[in-house]
Parts: C-alpha cells; structure tokens; sequence
C-alpha cells in the first residue's frame, strides 16, 4: 500500500517514500541521511513539491527549519532563481580564477543554462561517458530533478561547444572552468557519501580537467571515482531476484555497470608512465561488457559476453545480446594499458621484438585479434566512417578506433631511430649481434607506422566534410591520437626513404598542415591541444636545425621541447610528481616557452589564413569543412612560421628521442 506521506528529499527528487511512519525512510536510511529525513505537516506538503519552473519565494519554509521573515535565506536553492547578483563586470569575471568565479553562480539556476544547444552538444560527446540512460536524463533535466552537481558537470562539458559563452564570461573556456570548479566545490560538501551520481560526476570533472591541461587534478578526482567505485561494489554483478529484471531494473543494473566501466577505460587511457599505473585490472570487473545501445535505450534486458570473452548466464536465462561500439572500446582500453605499461618498461631495450615469445609480438596478436573480432559494421574503413556519422555514432565510431590506432603507433615507433635509419644509436644489448636484422625490422617497423598514421590522417580529412557539429563532439583522445600521426608523418616528410610507400610520401606535407590546423583551432574546445599544436612546431624547427637549414636551438628549447613531447597534455607536470620549484627547471621552462606567447625573435604566426565566417555563424578558420588547405612559404621550407634563436651547445637530440620512445606523461620516478 502507498504511503500517506513522504518526507521533504524524496518529494522533491519524485521517489518513492517507503517508511513506517516515522523518520527516517529507507532511502535516507540508506543515503545515510537520517538525520535530514523530515515529513512535512497535513495540508503542506504541496509546498515541497518542486515544479517544473523556478518559484519565487513563498514566504513559507518547513516545519522543520525556522528562519525570521526578515532574515536573507542562508543559501540560495539550486533548483530554483534567487535573487542573481548585480554589478558583475564581465572584466572583473575575466580576470577571476574558477574558484572565485564560482561563488557568482550561487545564485543561479542551472537547468536555465541547460539550452537545446547545450543539451545537444553534450550528447554529441557522451560516448565518453557513456552511463547515461539518454531519455531518463533528458526527462530529469525537463523536469529539473537531475542532480545538481551532475547538471554544473554536464556544462563544464559542453558549454565549451556552444556559440556565445554565458554573461559574465567573455569565452567559453572561462566558463567551462568556472562551472566545473562550482561543481567540484558541491561535490567535496560530501564526497563521503556514496553514489552512482557522484561517481559520475567525478569521471566527466576528471575528462574536463584533463582536456585543460590539468592533469594532477584529473587523476587525483579519477582515483576518487574509482574508490567510490569500489566502496559500491560496481564491478561486481548486483544480486536479482529469482526472476527476469524488469524494465526499470535493467536499465539500472546497465548503468551500474556502464559506470564502472567508464571508470576502467578512463583509467586504462589516463594511465602510463612509472608514477600512473592502472588501479583497476581486466581481473577486477566481473560484470558484463555494456551492450549495445538500442537496449540499453529500450531497456530491453539482455545478457553480453565479459572482458575476456566468456558468457556467465544469470540463474535465469536471458537474450545474449549484441555488443556496441562502447563494449568493443572497453577492449581496445584494456589492450592499451598494456601498451603503455610496456611503453615505459626496459623490455623494449632487452628483448628481439620479432621473436615469437617477445612482449611485442603479445601485443600484436592481441591488437590483431581485436580487430578480427569487430563485426562487419565495426571493421575500420572510409564507406563505415560515414555511415556512422549518418547515424550519429561516428565520434564513438573513431574513438574506438583512434584507441587502436594508437596503440598499434605507439608499438612501432619505438623502433625507429630519431635522425634517420643511418644516424640513430641504439641501446639494445643484441644489436651488435643482429645488426642486419635490426636493419630489416626497422624497415618493417617504419613502413607498418607511416601506413597506420596516414591512415589516422585520411580519417581526420573525412571527418573535415562532415562539418562544424561532426568536429564539436571529438573528445581530446581523439586530438592526441592526431597529434601522434603528424609528429611519424612530419618524421617522414623530414627524413624521406626510398623504401617508403610515394603515395604516403607525395601527401606527407599536406596532411602534416591539416593536422596542424585541426589541432591549432582544437584548442578553443580543449586547451590541451595548444601544447601538441606548439611541439609539432618545435619537432620541425628541430628537424631543420639537424639538416642544417636552420640557426642553432637554445638549451631552453631543448628542455621544454624534450619534456613537452613526452607529457600528455603537458600544460602542467605530471600528475603524479610534485612540482618543481628550483630555478630552471624544466618545468619553468614548459610553462614559459610552451605557452601561447611568441619567442622574442619569432616571427608573426601565419600558418592558418584568415578566419572565416561559416553559414552558420561560426567565425571559425578550421571548423569550415569546405575551407581549403592554407599556404605556406614559396621557399618550400615547412618551417611552420616559428623561429629559434640563442646559443646552445649540443644538439637536440634527446628531445625527439623522448617523442619517438617513451610513453606521454612519464617525467620521472621520484619526488623532487
């Protein structure tokens, strides 16, 4: 039998109020909310429903909470519009850290700021985060019963894709960081209690934080998820009655799971480097594999295969249902943190990667045998990646396969020498022995890698014509796997072979300045992307100097470029070291000479032509799909418009080496 009456929280968030008439009910009970549990008087709980449009002040409060009819409310409620605060300068909100541009939305409903541009614009780039049961969501958003931290996390995410930023705010990006920290100080007023939204919201924090360049912070609010993961046991399967899940209950069960596994793939992505080791292994989550997309929509309860590809069927049986895009990235995530453990190990220099028993070899097969395994719509190729773009899953369709791409780049590159197949040394303790088959291995590897990146390359031209709102969902993997693909083709450009394909060599200049131009106007999205925009420059300007077509590089340069290269987004030091405060030191140097300021003696950057305005309104140089390749120099140079200067007394040969060899974000092993 329904309850007479329910108490104030479950009114407001519309769930169902089991209790025996007393405080506290079962969810507060179990939210550990005893103490917050209050039932409101006969004839007054029409006061605590929450409508659908924010409500003016009433003047009446509950029972349970005095406040004198003069006194200001303590704190403004989130679901409804206070008095918004007046006399903001949008210069003085400018010049604000998040933190303190926070406390100017206090007063601010943010279901208003959730716009059908907004809204459409995150659900573009949800295959990140891809927990959310999508018509439950956009329900809770209409109906404003979303959680409050969830809906400041969802615009961090996707403001930064709109057209005009919100007033105060003068871009976009200052909003996204405004909204994010407003959402981390919510969330840290308790963090101790547990909840699937919690998590969540930590996740999409952690992919903010790390697409602005703030890696410490991103792993530091990921390590929270997945503890908050692991207090709520999500990688174990949740106990179901003796019968077929209802609707309602698989749909909940999905989005346990989905959540936990969003946490494995951003920790698998995320990891790398000796200080950023995966905390949760392939052996830890006992729970199937997310299913694909139209029954987790439909909610049609359905059985899938597990991580390692057994199917364990619940005591009653259930429809084995097909795995998506997302169950297909969970395995490709797992495969790369391999790779990047093996990345940043030894091994690389003590073992014949063309032995059968090499680790190497290991990670081939398994790469090859999760392509093998995608069904025929999956399977990578140009007519694929526009059929799911008609479909809207072309983001999630080339991030599954950038994950691939990377992992196959970042196997072969290791072996190719920096300077050339004559120039580079090698450390192996059999490469005396074998030097010959060193040589044919290094072929091998070097055409394998130039065909995988001009591959990655040609997708980012196709994706180019699907235009503005295609290139509005990718997230920064995406962008780092592009960035990869132009530092091997820039190589190639540099130091030609005649043993390389002509058909890869002809177009390397070309797509070399595409993939500049989509990561020189990705950073308005993801700032992130300025750090890679800005190493290509250097790696060229490096590139130049070696062959002695340019002026000497300063031991500055030198540093930053080396450590810049070889972190993930390097706009901070490794998320996993302390900072370094001494004079000089390469961190300094990163921040100074890898920043959006031009050198002293540089010349003004032209590489892009001048914006140009879009059909749509979109004063944008890159996100014209129709925009031609913009020119460089007669001189036929590609010196990329950026000059060095200064003296310096040795080569620069650790810098790229740190590019072609080690694993992004790995600075070191030690507290300084």
């Amino acid at each position: 039998m329904r309850n007479p009456v329910a108490c104030v929280s479950c009114r407001s968030a519309k769930q169902k109020c089991l209790h025996n008439d007393a405080p506290p009910c079962d969810r507060c009970k179990a939210a550990g909310k005893g103490d917050q549990c209050h039932f409101p008087l006969p004839g007054t709980s029409a006061i605590h429903r929450r409508p659908k449009r924010p409500r003016q002040d009433s003047g009446s409060t509950p029972p349970s909470t005095t406040v004198a009819p003069t006194a200001p409310p303590p704190l403004p409620s989130p679901y409804r519009r206070s008095d918004v605060p007046t006399g903001i300068s949008p210069t003085a909100a400018h010049h604000a850290s998040p933190n303190s541009t926070t406390s100017l939305l206090d007063g601010l409903d943010p279901f208003d700021l959730l716009t059908d541009e907004v809204k459409n614009s995150y659900l573009r780039c949800a295959y990140k985060w891809s927990f959310h049961h999508t018509p439950t969501l956009l329900l809770r958003i209409r109906d404003r019963t979303l959680e409050i931290w969830m809906v400041w996390a969802i615009l961090a995410l996707a403001i930064r894709f709109v057209k005009e930023p919100p007033s105060p705010f003068k871009t976009q990006i200052e909003a996204s960081n405004a909204f994010a920290a407003h959402a981390r100080q919510i969330l840290q007023s308790d963090l101790e209690t547990p909840s699937i939204s919690r998590v969540q919201a930590l996740l999409m924090l952690t992919g903010h934080d790390w697409g602005a360049g703030n890696g410490r912070r991103a792993w530091i609010y990921l390590g929270m998820a997945i503890r908050l993961c692991e207090v709520m046991d999500l990688g174990q399967e949740k106990q179901t009655p003796g019968r077929q899940p209802t609707r309602d209950e698989f749909i909940e069960a999905e989005v346990r799971r989905r959540t936990a596994w969003t946490c494995f793939l951003m920790d698998s992505l995320l990891s790398g480097g000796k200080g950023r080791k995966r905390s949760l292994t392939a052996a830890e989550m006992a729970i199937q594999l997310p299913c694909e997309r139209e029954s987790f929509v439909f909610g049609e309860p359905v059985c899938t295969e597990h991580l390692d590809g057994t199917l364990r069927m619940p005591p009653l049986s259930q429809p084995v249902g097909e795995l998506g895009i997302i169950a297909y990235s969970m395995r490709a995530a797992n495969i790369w943190g391999k790779v990047a453990r093996w990345a940043c190990t030894d091994v690389v220099n003590t073992e014949l990667p063309w032995s059968a028993t090499s680790q190497f070899q290991a990670l081939v097969y398994e790469l090859d045998t999760w392509k093998k395994s995608l069904p025929p719509r999956l399977q990578y190729d140009l007519f694929s990646l526009h059929s799911h773009n008609a479909v809207d899953q072309g983001q999630a369709y080339c991030y599954m396969h950038c994950i691939y791409f990377m992992s196959y780049m970042f196997l072969h590159r290791a072996y190719i020498p920096v300077l050339g197949p004559q120039n580079g040394t090698d450390d192996s303790a059999s490469y005396n022995e074998t030097n010959e088959s060193w040589k044919t291995w290094r072929k091998t590897c070097r055409s394998e890698l130039f065909k995988e990146s001009t591959m990655v390359l040609e997708m980012l031209e196709e994706m180019r014509t699907f235009g503005v709102y295609f290139l509005r969902g990718l997230v920064p993997w995406i962008g780092f796997t592009i960035y990869t693909a132009v530092g091997v083709m820039l190589y190639s450009f540099n130091f030609p072979s005649g043993d390389d394909d002509p058909r890869i060599t002809e177009k390397a200049r070309e797509r070399v300045i595409q993939g500049c131009v989509f990561l020189k106007e990705m950073k308005t999205q993801w700032p992130m992307s300025e750090t890679w925009f800005e190493t290509v420059k250097r790696m060229q300007a490096y590139y130049r100097t070696v062959k002695g077509e340019d002026g000497p590089v300063s031991p500055e340069e030198r540093h930053a470029l080396r450590h810049a290269m070889i972190d993930y987004g390097a706009l901070q030091p490794s998320p996993v070291q302390k900072p370094v405060d001494s004079k000089g030191t390469d961190s300094t140097i990163v921040r100074n000479s890898i920043s959006q300021e031009t050198p002293p003696n540089a010349q003004p950057a032209s590489l892009i032509s001048p914006p140009i305005s879009t059909p749509n309104g979109y004063n944008n140089s890159y996100w014209n799909a129709q925009q031609a390749v913009p020119p460089l120099e007669a001189d036929e140079t590609f010196d990329l418009d950026f000059d060095f200067s200064g003296d310096m007394e040795a080569m620069m040969m650790n810098a790229t080496q740190d590019f072609w060899a080690s694993f992004p974000g790995e600075v070191g092993t030690g507290y300084q």
